[in-house]
């Protein structure tokens, strides 16, 4: 059984409105790097799963999510 991408959307939508409200409210600059991370993350995650679904047999959303966390480790 599938899981439908509206699930992952909704996931993807919350951890990005949490972290810009982290990034909007907090003062503390490692607060503010997390939650630019949260966001960072929310978007990888739309990456991968626009990627399952439009273009199944393709890696381009997988490879893409890959470089941006390591741009993010760097």
């Amino acid at each position: 059984m599938e899981i439908p991408m509206i699930y992952y959307l909704v996931v993807s939508a919350i951890m990005f409105f949490a972290g810009v409200y982290g990034f909007v409210t907090r003062r503390n600059l490692l607060a503010v790097l997390i939650s630019l991370e949260l966001m960072l993350n929310a978007v990888d995650i739309n990456f991968v799963v626009f990627n399952r679904y439009l273009f199944p047999g393709q890696l381009e959303g997988f490879m893409f999510t890959l470089f941006a966390i390591g741009i993010a480790a760097a």
